[in-house]
């Protein structure tokens, strides 16, 4: 698709992006979506792990000692196993999390997203957010290009000066400052049509519409500040980052309530621009088989192996997509094929901040100060280290960790998959 044609279809392609944002009240059984609701987590007694959890509780024991890290797993929607180095007191103390941040900030915009979905489009900075929608609806001046959209800035490539196919150089905007910290603004706009409802800034929704119905009682963004730092500034405990975690593992579901929309967690979840990265949804990182890159600083040159071979890959349904021209995945060997849909994620911050979401496990696992030389090594450092618990109890590929990783590396192996 050329970009004249994606310029034709543009309100045809808000409308279908705001539809996709907007399954406040679909049909589905949000009864399989299991979370704590606003409590406090309720941990699953040692005696219980290996039956509620699918999980080895001796593995995870030995695990707390190779790690000595505060870190823990949610699988099935329950607190399976967590540990904390300093003690109990650990389990409310505020850590930053430094661009685990991105992550959240590209909920706070889905969310925004779900809650403005009913806003009608009189002008400019009125109607629903979109992330099809251009920048310039919403900001009256911005230093990226003139024709990005917010899906571009989401994905980190709205710095471009060409955003055709094969043109968009990914860069990772690691202070915020080059063009993410403007969704900040751009959520302050959009709320402002019914800020009685929605709260008078971006810190006030986050507060309603996040914080509260998740119960994150421990989570603080930029000081509390009105306009957020999208790139780091999110301070929290471990449990807080599972909750996060949690929310989109259940497609933005949670107290048998949509909270965003199921799209847009998909969107979040799978490649923006796989000509630009592979490796990259919205503010979020995704295992990537090849053509992914970091993006900072001397780490811009694609890379052709996978983070771990023994995690899935991020595919889309179909190609292309949204405001992606892409024919197909872009990987270097061409094969874009899979079973399940069940690719993995992680928000990841400076000295191994880690929230990794595995759908096809239905589990996340969180980890705090996992400091690795990279982001790869904290990618693919972290669930090597776990996925002995996992794979003892398996119920196919029990203790076989080769055969194990080759279903489930390459998108064959879903056995939790809802």
């Amino acid at each position: 698709m050329n970009r004249l044609l994606v310029t034709a279809l543009l309100p045809s392609l808000i409308a279908l992006g705001s539809a996709c944002s907007s399954d406040d009240d679909d049909p589905e059984n949000t009864e399989k979506y299991v979370d704590p609701g606003t409590q406090e987590w309720a941990p699953v007694a040692r005696d219980r792990v290996a039956e509620e959890c699918r999980l080895d509780p001796a593995l995870l024991e030995q695990i707390d000692g190779e790690l000595n890290l505060a870190w823990g797993i949610v699988r099935y929607g329950k607190l399976c196993h967590e540990f904390y180095p300093k003690g109990e007191a650990q389990i409310t103390e505020r850590q930053e999390n430094f661009s685990a941040t991105k992550t959240l900030g590209a909920t706070v915009v889905g969310i925004a997203a779900h809650e403005t979905r009913n806003f009608e489009r009189s002008g400019r900075k009125t109607g629903p957010i979109s992330d099809l929608d251009r920048v310039d609806h919403w900001l009256d001046e911005f230093t990226f290009n003139k024709n990005a959209h917010l899906a571009h800035v989401l994905g980190m490539v709205g710095h471009n000066a060409d955003l055709g196919l094969g043109k968009k150089v990914y860069a990772y905007d690691a202070g915020g400052t080059v063009q993410i910290n403007r969704l900040s603004d751009i959520v302050n706009t959009a709320i402002a049509q019914d800020s009685a409802r929605l709260g008078a800034n971006i810190e006030e929704f986050t507060q309603r519409f996040l914080y509260e119905p998740l119960g994150m009682r421990h989570s603080v963004w930029t000081n509390g500040e009105p306009n957020k730092n999208f790139a780091f500034t999110w301070q929290s405990p471990l449990r807080d980052m599972m909750r996060l975690g949690l929310l989109l593992l259940n497609d933005g579901v949670w107290n048998g309530k949509r909270v965003l929309g199921s799209e847009w967690v998909y969107r979040m979840t799978h490649p923006s621009f796989e000509d630009a990265n592979t490796g990259y949804g919205y503010l979020t990182w995704l295992q990537a088989r090849s053509n992914w890159m970091i993006g900072i600083a001397s780490a811009t040159e694609k890379i052709m192996n996978p983070i771990d071979p023994c995690q899935p890959a991020a595919l889309h349904r179909e190609y292309p997509h949204g405001l992606s021209e892409s024919p197909d995945c872009n990987y270097a060997d061409g094969n874009c094929s899979q079973k399940y849909d069940v690719g993995v994620w992680h928000a990841n911050g400076l000295n191994g901040q880690l929230i990794v979401g595995m759908k096809g496990l239905d589990m996340v696992l969180v980890v705090k100060d996992f400091q690795n030389v990279s982001i790869v090594a904290h990618a693919g450092g972290f669930w090597p280290r776990v996925r002995r618990a996992v794979i003892a109890l398996d119920p196919k590929y029990a203790g076989d960790e080769a055969a194990f990783c080759e279903a489930y590396g390459n998108n064959d192996y879903a056995p939790d998959l809802r």
